[in-house]
């Protein structure tokens, strides 16, 4: 069963809740990628604390650049590359990559050679490269390269919490969007609809608490909402609220 992070995980643009500034400049790189025929820029950096929607955005691009009616900001979620972007680790076409664990030159080199790989089925070829900031050196190195000149087919999206530990040549050659704190407002209100949508009853004070729990990550916030649900058989109560956040 899915949790409630992954069920209600944001799959349009318009489902991000308080990236407003990043979401209106992304709308409007897909807009003129479409009215030209073709992405202007090939390499996008989104930076910002955990859980306020980097990876999620990375995969929304992805399915925004590749959709049969794209580039668009409003995919159609029915065609194949729309489809296939749900799930990722299946789909050649978006591939999505763990610096944490792949950090050494060797991968990063075996990346630049990946890359003159034209896609499968999809527009683009979409490379989304989590926790960049945790490449070696040397592995930035050849990053550079392949940013320097990247192929025709080949998009990418790198994610970081620690955009100060990114190179300055790798920041000088990518589009920089900042992902910031969800206010506390916005998050209780995604918590409410959530609840709503679930069957879930609630104290007014609860989600009120768990919103500022989540200290501006909505995945922290729906992770701490899936635990109370569970120790509250099935509500959402202030008091078991309390108790689970110690």
């Amino acid at each position: 069963m899915n949790t409630l992070a992954l069920k209600y995980r944001p799959r349009l643009l318009s489902d991000l809740v308080g990236q407003e500034a990043s979401v209106r400049a992304l709308a409007n790189t897909l807009k003129r990628a479409r009215e030209a025929g073709q992405i202007h820029h090939q390499a996008f950096l989104f930076a910002g604390v955990r859980g306020t929607g980097k990876t999620s955005t990375a995969r929304i691009l992805a399915r925004a650049l590749n959709c049969k009616e794209g580039p668009t900001a409003e995919p159609c979620g029915g065609c194949d590359a729309c489809l296939a972007a749900e799930q990722p680790d299946r789909n050649l076409d978006v591939i999505e990559i763990d610096a944490a664990s792949r950090a050494s030159v060797e991968d990063a080199r075996a990346l630049r050679e990946q890359v003159q790989t034209r896609p499968a089925f999809c527009r683009y070829r979409v490379y989304i490269i989590d926790e960049v900031h945790m490449l070696s050196k040397a592995a930035f190195d050849a990053l550079l390269k392949i940013l320097e000149e990247p192929p025709a087919h080949a998009v990418f999206v790198l994610a970081t919490t620690e955009l100060q530990d990114v190179p300055d040549t790798i920041k000088s050659r990518v589009q920089i969007y900042p992902f910031r704190l969800i206010p506390v407002s916005l998050i209780e209100g995604r918590l409410r609809h959530i609840c709503e949508q679930e069957g879930t009853s609630f104290d007014e004070g609860s989600l009120r608490l768990l919103a500022e729990a989540g200290q501006g990550s909505m995945r922290d916030a729906l992770t701490i909402l899936d635990r109370v649900i569970s120790a509250g058989d099935g509500r959402v109560l202030e008091d078991v609220v309390r108790e689970q956040l110690g």
